[in-house]
């Protein structure tokens, strides 16, 4: 038979062994303690950063249901799903750009009077009109340039804003005839100011605001190509080729079109 000492003994490290138990239970059974809207955001541009768009858009939408309508929130959620259409196709694509519309839409709403609602929309318009017959687009050229004139009354440094500017201006003046006959049903007519050369100004406004923004020198390279001057194409599309992929989420698919360009010029 134990004695008394040995008995008292076991007692203690059969209760010692209990509450363990219950601790570890406790800890397993405790819920994850949920990530703030803050946490979300942060994880959101660690993945865009790293060029996984699917994974920072699911961050933002976190961070956003985290805390509705924040502002910045929406502008880099509707930032991501617009860079996101670039790589899909089809339905899928559609429904992506129609997505970011609607939280540029809803940045907005949120702050009138802040130039980024007004960007982002600018740009996400400008993709979904990618998507689009020349009617439709004809029809949304007129909200875009809207938009974009609202976002650089309200903060004329923005370079992504004259970006826009400059696209608006390629679209418009690249018209053929046909095209020319539609916009005379949709718009009464070509919207005027609209030319190459108020492009190439919006271009050099974007690439001296942000000139380390890959696509400002692709796109404008771009349009130097078509232009016919070819040189000063070249200057551009070997900057943007030469710029550290770091200014976007979508920096190596712009590079890999301006190396396809620049073989083409040679």
């Amino acid at each position: 038979m134990p004695s008394p000492s040995l008995a008292r003994r076991g007692r203690r490290r059969s209760l010692a062994a209990l509450a363990g138990a219950l601790v570890v239970g406790l800890a397993i059974a405790a819920p994850a303690v949920a990530k703030t809207a803050e946490e979300w955001s942060a994880d959101g541009e660690h993945q865009y950063a790293a060029g996984r768009l699917p994974e920072a858009r699911a961050a933002y939408a976190s961070a956003l249901e985290a805390a509705p309508g924040h502002f910045a929130t929406l502008c880099r959620l509707s930032r991501t799903e617009s860079e996101l259409g670039e790589l899909q196709k089809g339905d899928v694509q559609r429904a992506t750009r129609a997505a970011a519309v609607e939280h540029a839409r809803a940045a907005i709403k949120a702050a009138p009077d802040s130039a980024g609602g007004h960007v982002w929309l600018a740009v996400a318009l400008g993709r979904q009109a990618l998507s689009e017959g020349p009617k439709t687009k004809l029809a949304l050229s007129r909200e875009i340039k809207s938009e974009v004139d609202r976002a650089l009354q309200l903060d004329p440094n923005v370079g992504r804003a004259w970006h826009v500017l400059a696209m608006w201006n390629v679209k418009l003046a690249s018209l053929n005839t046909m095209e020319r006959m539609a916009a005379n049903a949709v718009l009464g007519g070509v919207p005027k100011g609209a030319s190459f050369e108020q492009a190439e100004t919006a271009f050099q406004k974007a690439i001296a605001l942000e000139p380390e923004y890959v696509n400002h020198r692709l796109e404008f390279g771009r349009l130097l190509k078509e232009r016919g001057r070819k040189a000063a194409a070249r200057t551009e599309l070997e900057k943007a080729v030469a710029l550290p992929p770091t200014s976007g989420a979508l920096d190596a698919h712009y590079q890999s079109e301006a190396r396809k360009l620049l073989a083409k010029l040679k």
